[in-house]
């Protein structure tokens, strides 16, 4: 494996954005409840995951174990949001319905490209909404001085912005 990273040219952002989510995980372990740690934890596994299957070449994984892989962090992602409805987090559970809504969309994108096709408009509507949702996550977790909720919830956005989303592409309205 490190011969393939000996030859990658990967851009030097995502790497950075990988590494400040790492260093989140950390502070979320030393700072937050277990459950945070865990849900901040699985989230970046999870990109990491969505990485390796968009670049084969840098996985020593065959597709069905990251699909595996993937299927599991869902589980663990899925009993981290029973825990913070449990524990009537309502911030937390805003948070993930956003990105659930956000990843629901994405998979629209992958399954059913015609579809989306069909709909660009209704679909970029409803990817913009779930953006400024997730933006007002922001603001919402400084206004309760919340703030390594705030600089995670942020990071989150650019880090999808850069690897998920080209951002820049996806602004520009085609046949609108």
């Amino acid at each position: 494996m490190l011969t393939k990273l000996a030859h990658l040219s990967y851009p030097k952002s995502k790497f950075a954005i990988v590494a400040l989510l790492s260093v989140n995980v950390i502070f979320y372990a030393f700072t937050d409840t277990l459950t945070s740690t865990l849900d901040a934890l699985v989230w970046l596994i999870l990109l990491i995951m969505f990485e390796l299957e968009a670049n084969q070449n840098l996985s020593v994984l065959t597709p069905k174990q990251l699909h595996t892989i993937r299927n599991l962090l869902i589980v663990i992602i899925a009993g981290v949001f029973i825990s913070y409805v449990s524990s009537s987090e309502w911030l937390d559970v805003s948070n993930a319905l956003l990105w659930f809504a956000l990843i629901a969309l994405l998979e629209l994108e992958i399954r059913r490209p015609t579809w989306v096709a069909k709909y660009q408009q209704l679909y970029w509507y409803a990817t913009i909404l779930m953006f400024t949702g997730l933006i007002a996550m922001v603001f919402a977790w400084a206004l309760n001085s919340d703030w390594l909720d705030a600089y995670d919830a942020m990071l989150w956005i650019t880090a999808f912005a850069m690897i998920e989303v080209d951002i820049f592409q996806f602004l520009k309205i085609k046949h609108l």
